[in-house]
């Protein structure tokens, strides 16, 4: 299997960035599709993507033998796509015509990347794995938060880890300096 990444089409709305070329045991081409982060990430939706757009069942042996298959799809294919790591996170408002003012949380990744993201993509790690990997083409991982076995204290892993990374809104955005919940 190999995966390619397009910029340009990472960019379009509804898009599938990633094109997942399969090979045959004699290393030639036996198909492609096409999918967006999510569907590349996860391995379930992996496997329906591949059923609706190619008509074929997919099945990797290791990933459905392992006692956490969506831990090792991520660990197959790492090796098939960049590492992209976080330097940090900055909300940024915009205005909605809907909802009035809303903030957008503007990722800084390693190597110049970066990746807008709603607060609900950031919050939950998975969302925000596929985010990053629709946007930026690299996969990230935060080793650490994978490992926690139970997800109540994985997600708490995850905000641990997010309350590093995030800074305060600009001063002119920003509730004020007696705010307590960061």
């Amino acid at each position: 299997m190999r995966i390619r990444w397009s910029e340009q089409e990472a960019r379009k709305p509804y898009a599938r960035p990633f094109m997942v070329t399969f090979t045959g045991d004699d290393g030639s081409d036996v198909g492609s599709i096409a999918l967006n982060g999510a569907d590349l990430l996860y391995y379930t939706q992996f496997q329906t993507a591949v059923l609706s757009l190619a008509g074929e069942l997919f099945v990797d042996p290791a990933v459905e033998s392992s006692s956490d298959p969506q831990r090792a799809w991520l660990d197959r294919i790492a090796g098939l796509m960049p590492a992209v790591g976080l330097l940090g996170i900055t909300p940024r408002s915009t205005f909605d015509d809907k909802q009035g003012r809303v903030f957008r949380l503007i990722i800084n990744a390693d190597g110049g990347r970066a990746a807008i993201v709603d607060a609900s993509g950031l919050l939950e790690y998975q969302e925000l794995q596929a985010v990053l990997a629709h946007q930026t083409g690299g996969l990230f991982r935060d080793l650490a938060v994978e490992a926690v076995e139970d997800p109540a204290d994985r997600r708490r892993a995850w905000i641990g880890a997010l309350r590093m990374l995030m800074s305060r809104p600009d001063p002119d955005e920003a509730m004020n300096e007696a705010w307590h919940w960061a």
